[in-house]
C-alpha cells in the first residue's frame, strides 16, 4: 500500500492542527454492559403507588385527548378550510405524550413479572 498514512479510507477521530485528537460534541462514556436494571434500587411502596396513580391520570388524559380529537376530525372532513385538522393533530401529539408513560410502566411491570 502506497500513500500517506494520514489519508486512509478508515474513519478516525478528528485531529486539530497539532495532531492531537479532538472530542466533538459532548464527551460520553457508555455504561458497562448490564449496568442499569441490575444496579437500580428496588422500587419502594410509595414509589410504586406514585407510578400507578401517575399512569392512571395520564392514561385518562390521553384517552380524553383521543376522544376530543374525533369531533375535530369530523369538522375537518366537512369543512376542509376550517383548520380543524391542526387541532386534531395537536391532540394526537398530546395523546401520544400522555400515553407514553403508562405504556412504559406496563412494559416495566411485564418484564419484572418474568
Amino acid at each position: 500500500m502506497t500513500g500517506n498514512a494520514d489519508h486512509t479510507e478508515a474513519v478516525a477521530r478528528p485531529r486539530n492542527e497539532s495532531g492531537t485528537q479532538v472530542t466533538m460534541g459532548i464527551p460520553y462514556d457508555p455504561p458497562e454492559r448490564g449496568a442499569g436494571a441490575s444496579v437500580a434500587a428496588p422500587v419502594t411502596r410509595a414509589g410504586l403507588v406514585w407510578r400507578v396513580v401517575a399512569s392512571l391520570v395520564l392514561a385518562v388524559l390521553g384517552v380524553n385527548a383521543l376522544v376530543r380529537m374525533v369531533p375535530l376530525l369530523q369538522d375537518a372532513n366537512t369543512d376542509p378550510g376550517s383548520g380543524a385538522w391542526v387541532g386534531a393533530l395537536g391532540l394526537l401529539v398530546l395523546a401520544a405524550l400522555f400515553l407514553a408513560y403508562p405504556v412504559v410502566n406496563v412494559v416495566r411491570w411485564v418484564r419484572a413479572r418474568r
